[in-house]
């Protein structure tokens, strides 16, 4: 029976490759721990995506949350050392039976329901795209990053009037002329007048 939500679709798609990556210890193709780290990464997708899904279901969901994120700048952050692969379909090279939930998300996210939801709620991108790369799955256009907002005035240094116009930058000085040639020296015999000697 098909889900009756994105949300439900969703869910089934990472239950599958969580078993799917699951069934590889038996056969000794990947470690333990790597395992589990690919495990919990998907049911953390996974939550996600379903809790904001339950927030725009129930209207809690405010729409503006996320331009004001993109508007607002962000502290840089340190990354923490990668534990996982980064390549494209990452996950599909470590186990290739995951490409079924490859093609079942590219299914669910060809669907208007997904469109839609991706529409009340932009947030999802973040949780999707991560999960197309990892599958070899080249996001659809309902998952395109939006265009930077080029009309944003720059940002005043710290500690300066906004009022004020900030002053051009100061002209670089002129750069020095080369020194012209000394005219040749021309070499004239010495004697007496006349003399060819």
């Amino acid at each position: 029976m098909t889900p009756s939500t994105p949300a439900a679709h969703l869910a089934g798609i990472i239950d599958l490759l969580c078993r799917t990556v699951a069934a590889q210890i038996k056969g000794g193709r990947l470690a333990g721990p790597l395992i589990i780290l690919i495990w919990s990464r998907l049911r953390r997708l996974g939550t996600r995506f379903a809790a904001l899904d339950a927030r725009v279901q129930a209207g809690t969901l405010r729409a503006t949350a996320a331009a004001r994120r993109r508007a607002a700048p962000r502290a840089a952050r340190p990354r923490p050392p990668p534990v996982l692969p980064r390549r494209f379909a990452w996950l599909i090279r470590l186990v290739p039976e995951s490409a079924a939930g490859a093609s079942q998300l590219q299914y669910l996210l060809a669907g208007p329901e997904m469109a839609a939801l991706v529409a009340a709620a932009p947030q999802a991108g973040r949780i999707l795209r991560p999960l197309c790369h990892m599958l070899g799955l080249r996001p659809p256009a309902i998952l395109a990053l939006p265009p930077p907002d080029r009309r944003a005035a720059p940002a005043c240094p710290a500690g300066a009037d906004p009022a004020r116009p900030i002053p051009p930058p100061p002209e670089p000085p002129p750069r020095p002329k080369a020194p012209t040639p000394a005219p040749p020296i021309t070499l004239r015999a010495c004697g007496p007048p006349g003399c060819t000697a």
